[in-house]
């Protein structure tokens, strides 16, 4: 029988009403196994550049006092995750605690740490698109519901379109965007938001990864962005497809 993972990811967001974040550490809870631990970014350069109000050395002490609280749970301390990221606010937040299943646990702390701090590994070891896709099977059946890998439905036209993930409510397409030309992407953009405005009724849910430090900042992202936008599909980010998948977003 699979196990399941409790984990958050702390973020820094200056500006809420703008909808940018950058990721700062994840925590971990697994009661079963008297699990806890937080890990945090190692590219502190990277997240300093984020918003030039951050002073590197201060955010290294904070996130290491973090973790150094976690470390102080004991064997004999009960320690509740959902009661502990309630006790950060403002511009330095965690996420709803969510819930994925696994078999193997360092293998899953080691895919989420590579989930959300990418930068923080050599491009060799970044996750694929198969091994995003694997995080959201894994999401999905911790919340109990039922679906299928790399499955074709039938489209307007009797055409076969072939998803990543299909529940009995969604379907879930992911893109990975980095190191493509997106010029050439927009017109694969128009396509997959024209199947969403003719699917059978179910909400679309297009997750891509780009790792601009603000994808806004392409023209072209932003072309596809707002073709997505336009349409039937919701457009989130991979980092964003916890909350979603789990009902949080």
């Amino acid at each position: 029988m699979r196990k399941t993972l409790k984990y958050s990811v702390l973020r820094y967001s200056p500006a809420k009403i703008s909808g940018e974040f950058i990721n700062l550490g994840i925590l971990f809870s697994e009661e079963s196994v008297n699990f806890h631990a937080f890990y945090y970014s190692k590219n502190i350069a990277r997240i300093a550049k984020f918003d030039d109000m951050l002073d590197p050395k201060v955010l290294r002490e904070f996130l290491s006092g973090i973790m150094q609280d976690i470390e102080g749970f004991s064997t004999e301390l009960f320690f509740d995750i959902d009661y502990y990221v309630k006790f950060y606010i403002n511009d330095y937040e965690f996420e709803k605690p969510k819930i994925i299943e696994y078999d193997d646990l360092d293998e899953i702390v080691d895919a989420l740490k590579k989930t959300y701090f990418r930068f923080d590994y050599p491009k060799n070891e970044r996750p694929t698109k198969f091994e995003d896709q694997r995080i959201l099977a894994d999401l999905i059946m911790a919340s109990g519901t039922d679906f299928s890998r790399n499955k074709a439905v039938q489209g307007k036209y009797s055409e076969s379109i072939h998803y990543d993930l299909v529940t009995a409510d969604y379907y879930v397409k992911l893109f990975d965007f980095d190191g493509k030309d997106l010029k050439r992407c927009i017109n694969t953009a128009k396509t997959w938001a024209w199947n969403s405005n003719y699917d059978d009724g179910k909400k679309v849910y297009i997750f891509y990864r780009y790792s601009q430090k603000k994808p806004e900042d392409s023209k072209e992202f932003k072309i596809i962005s707002d073709i997505f936008n336009d349409s039937r599909a919701d457009f989130f980010s991979i980092e964003e497809s916890a909350d979603v998948l789990q009902g949080a977003g």
